[in-house]
């Protein structure tokens, strides 16, 4: 039991110490031999737990794109939501909630995607998928809701949560370079305040 433990945590810490390789060298960057080293084992022992560079990599996306949408409200949440909160209340809601749902860990996998999403399939398709695509539907999705009840007025759904979502996006990247540099992340915040406040006054019931 006491080695099944120790073996687990051994996996963790290649998994943790390769996302903070990998996002501040690049994935082409980094030997295994570098990660083994960092993590205070032989070059030989990671391969009891991965069996290529590209093993841990996948691991690292699959971490990411399950995790993401995990403390995301389901569609009978924003409902309730929406009894007692007002449509910026609830958008800015989900904007903390989901910063709430990050970690250290997610943040470097979050940079490997952005580096190498020129030059990976999968971290391409996690971009324009799961971080483009996806996240606009969700969007569109809290917008047919908000429909629904009567409380915003008749819009291009679509283009509302694309045009929502992108600038959040880009949003997104200059608070990961501000909490990267070590500067105050919290004039990007009001930012995304902002913007959420601009698209809910559009949204105004006429």
């Amino acid at each position: 039991m006491r080695n099944n433990e120790s073996k687990k945590c051994t996996k963790q810490k290649i998994f943790e110490v390769s996302a903070k390789l990998f996002s501040r060298e690049g994935y082409n960057g980094v030997s295994m031999r570098k990660i083994a080293k960092e993590v205070g084992i032989k070059e030989s022992s990671i391969y009891n737990h991965y069996k290529n560079k590209e093993e841990i990599l996948t691991s690292l996306f699959d971490y990411w794109n399950d995790t993401l949408t995990i403390y995301r409200p389901s569609e009978e949440d924003i409902e309730k939501m929406l009894d007692y909160m007002s449509v910026e209340d609830v958008f800015k809601q989900l904007v903390i909630g989901f910063g709430k749902s990050l970690n250290s860990t997610l943040d470097s996998i979050a940079k490997i995607i952005y580096i190498e999403q020129f030059r990976n399939e999968k971290a391409r398709k996690l971009m324009l998928e799961n971080l483009i695509g996806e996240s606009s539907r969700f969007i569109e999705s809290v917008l047919k809701i908000m429909s629904r009840k009567k409380i915003i007025r008749a819009v291009d759904m679509n283009l509302i949560a694309d045009e929502y979502n992108y600038t959040l996006l880009a949003l997104s990247f200059e608070y990961a370079h501000a909490v990267n540099d070590g500067e105050d992340a919290a004039p990007v915040i009001k930012k995304m305040f902002r913007h959420i406040s601009f698209i809910c006054e559009y949204l105004k019931p006429i």
